[in-house]
Parts: structure tokens; C-alpha cells; sequence
């Protein structure tokens, strides 16, 4: 996807700031990576000590002037509670898959769907080419499935996963005329 001019955004809604990670909030990273039961969503950071979320923020950063990707820190009333992320998938059809996550504290406050709203949005505004975007979604993850249902995305398949159908994952997909609906 062109990206001439293209730099990480920093979105804003009514209640979130949503931004470009920088290396001070290694701290809140690690407290929310901690939260989350690698058992249960996987280990995103790569691993569960402190060099992994280190190497994680490091690397998120050094890709920042590299589009079509970013991950992007969620902040609310000042405090880093999660984060957003989007990458480019596929040339044509001009495809993302985006992720979040959220510190267990702050769920069931409409947070993760406000983030994921707002970078759909950024995203569908920035990239005119972009037709598509996917999400994945653990099986098992109730709250998950309602976020995307609500933003519209919608259920294309599955990923079994070897241990049991709990553990596989749902594939969502939204697609720029479903978004502009």
C-alpha cells in the first residue's frame, strides 16, 4: 500500500488516547502482559519474562516508518491499560489483520471495542486500496466475538487447533463496503 508520508497515527476518542508505544511505558506493558494467562490467549510478547516484553517494545518501535504495520499503546485516564495492532497481510486484495489487547482490570467498559472502532477507522481513512481486514479470535472467547460482531466483522471459518476446538481460533473478516455501511 503506498505510504510516501506515512508515520504511526495517534487517535483519539472520547475516552482513549491511542498512540505510538514509546520506551517509558515498558512498565505498564509488562504489568499487562503479566495480566493476561499466556495459558489461555498465548504468549504474544514471544515469552513471559522481562526480555520479552523488553525486546517487544524495542522492536515495535524500531518498525515505527515502516508501513503498513504498528502496534499502538491504549491509554486511559493517563494510564496505559493495553494496546491495538495492525499489519498488512496480503497485496491484493490490499488486506489487514489487526489484534488487540486489554489489562484485565479495564474489560467490560466498551475500551477494546472503542480502540479497535477507532483504528478501523483510521485504517479505512488512511488507506483508500484497503478492502479487507481480519481478525482472529479465540474460539473460547466470548467477549472477543461479541467486539467483532458489533463492529460488523464477520465469522468466515475456523482454526482447529490440536488440543481441542477450544483452543483453535475463529477467523472474522470486515470488508471497507460492510465498514461504510
Amino acid at each position: 500500500m503506498e505510504s510516501s508520508t506515512w508515520n504511526p497515527p495517534t487517535l483519539r476518542t472520547d475516552r482513549l488516547v491511542i498512540r505510538p508505544f514509546t520506551a517509558s511505558d515498558f512498565p505498564a506493558l509488562r504489568a499487562y502482559a503479566q495480566a493476561q494467562s499466556a495459558a489461555e490467549y498465548g504468549s504474544w510478547l514471544g515469552g513471559a519474562g522481562p526480555a520479552d516484553a523488553a525486546r517487544y517494545l524495542v522492536d515495535t518501535i524500531a518498525r515505527y516508518g515502516r508501513p503498513p504495520r504498528a502496534d499502538l499503546a491504549i491509554s486511559f485516564e493517563g494510564q496505559l491499560i493495553g494496546g491495538v495492532a495492525y499489519r498488512q497481510i496480503w497485496m491484493s486484495p490490499p488486506t489487514m489483520e489487526l489484534g488487540w489487547v486489554i489489562h484485565p482490570a479495564f474489560t467490560g467498559k466498551g475500551l477494546a471495542r472503542e480502540a479497535v472502532g477507532a483504528l478501523l477507522g483510521a485504517l479505512f481513512g488512511r488507506f483508500a486500496e484497503l478492502q479487507r481486514v481480519e481478525a482472529r479470535v479465540r474460539a473460547s472467547d466470548a467477549s472477543g466475538i461479541r467486539l467483532l460482531e458489533r463492529l460488523a466483522f464477520v465469522r468466515e471459518g475456523s482454526i482447529r487447533h490440536e488440543r481441542s476446538e477450544a483452543d483453535g481460533a475463529l477467523l472474522y473478516g470486515l470488508l471497507r463496503s460492510e465498514w461504510l455501511k
